[in-house]
């Protein structure tokens, strides 16, 4: 009803009808910036499934580059009988990057380190300073992401939290102000009286696009007469 009534009194046809009565214009103003406050709201609370997705994108980034790393330094260590850089870096593709997130950077900044100190004698295995730089930035991207999804969950709960609350003060402008206004243009304007009224008693999408929000209010508001 609240999308109904604000995608009404600001139609093409219906705008300029309450255009110069200011105290009209300002409720019709703060119920748009309350129905676009909860637009965001409503989005939040949907959540945001992509963060665990980018998590999860940034640890196979990460496998990947770390994966390169491991191989060359095992390689070198094979033919420099390097055992104690060996066990530095005993890891496979597939346990560098398992487990918690605390223990992935962990492990892989040991390999960043183990190849760091053996740059020069890693170069012609394929090791370069840019590989590592590769690896740091791997590292730090993984780091970095893994609090989102727990971020989004807090930004969920708030969300929810202010939805009700942004929904009572949209009424609050359509009872306390619009409704009291409106018996104004009852004899002047009557389309646009009875079109006020037809889309306040229902419950209505915004806006024309494929994204709608439909807003669900208190059933019991009066009604026209």
């Amino acid at each position: 009803m609240l999308n109904a009534v604000y995608d009404t009194v600001t139609s093409e046809a219906n705008a300029p009808i309450h255009a110069a009565h200011v105290a009209y214009s300002e409720a019709v103003e703060a119920l748009g910036e309350t129905l676009s406050a909860l637009d965001q709201q409503i989005q939040a609370a949907q959540g945001n499934p992509g963060a665990t997705t980018a998590k999860e994108q940034s640890r196979v980034s990460l496998c990947s580059v770390a994966a390169e790393v491991i191989g060359a330094i095992k390689a070198y260590c094979a033919v420099a009988q390097e055992p104690e850089l060996q066990a530095r870096v005993a890891f496979t593709a597939s346990t560098i990057c398992a487990g918690k997130v605390s223990e992935v950077v962990a492990r892989c900044k040991n390999v960043w380190q183990a190849a760091t100190d053996n740059l020069d004698a890693l170069g012609k295995y394929g090791v370069t300073a840019a590989k590592l730089t590769k690896l740091d930035k791997a590292i730090k991207a993984f780091d970095k992401v893994k609090t989102a999804p727990r971020q989004h969950r807090v930004i969920k709960s708030a969300a929810t939290k202010l939805i009700p609350v942004l929904v009572n003060s949209g009424v609050a402008i359509v009872r306390d102000q619009l409704d009291e206004l409106m018996p104004q243009f009852k004899e002047a304007q009557p389309g646009f009286h009875n079109a006020y009224f037809a889309a306040r008693s229902v419950l209505g999408p915004r806006g024309k696009g494929k994204e709608k929000t439909r807003v669900v209010i208190d059933p019991g508001l009066p009604k026209a007469a």
